[in-house]
């Protein structure tokens, strides 16, 4: 079934237990910043992360902790994954949620007239992914995503002022070093978001 066709219900079944899930585009990039926190251990960010988006929170606590873990994967490929194909780690970073969230505020201003910051709790993840897929290259996010991929040309004795510009916006947009090189598990499913909204990631 196509996105159009396809009926999306928000709703995760574990066993004989019905969640109601809440997969609002703000929630979903909180839970990424959530499984970012280092001090935390595996199983507090599982707790944290089901209670921000599952409705029905009181059916939590009918759970033992290995189910909280397979529920929060169904929550994942269910209402938040819209890959077909595990993400793929790129060379280099193009987006961060985070960090880009003006640029990426601006944009949807200027292209959909839609104000994110009213659409919290609103926007479902998949369709803010679609449309940010959507944003056209005249966008701010789109541009900035464009230097941040582009590669230096050598210097050919001729080019080098425009080889500076290229270094000096590069500098200028380049991304804060992240760590995490060795995520597994759940870790690794909410940092790699980002892949979901860079069409090639």
């Amino acid at each position: 079934m196509g996105f159009l066709t396809e009926y999306h219900d928000n709703e995760v079944t574990i066993g004989k237990l019905k969640f109601f899930i809440n997969p609002a585009f703000d929630i979903v990039l909180q839970v990424q910043e959530l499984f970012a926190e280092e001090e935390l251990s595996e199983q507090d960010k599982v707790e944290q992360a089901l209670r921000m988006l599952v409705l029905n929170t009181t059916r939590l606590s009918w759970m033992d902790p290995h189910k909280k873990v397979l529920l929060l994967k169904e929550i994942y490929k269910k209402c938040i994954n819209t890959m077909k194909h595990p993400p793929t780690r790129r060379k280099q970073r193009v987006l961060d949620f985070e960090y880009d969230g003006e640029y990426i505020y601006s944009s949807f201003m200027m292209d959909y007239g839609i104000d994110l910051i009213e659409e919290q709790g609103k926007l479902n993840w998949k369709k803010f992914i679609i449309l940010f897929q959507g944003l056209s290259d005249r966008t701010k996010i789109k541009e900035i995503m464009r230097i941040r991929a582009m590669d230096i040309p050598e210097y050919n004795g001729k080019n080098g002022k425009y080889v500076q510009e290229i270094q000096d916006l590069k500098s200028y947009y380049a991304l804060p070093v992240k760590g995490g090189g060795g995520q597994s598990g759940l870790d690794a499913l909410f940092s790699a978001l980002e892949g979901m909204a860079v069409k090639h990631g």
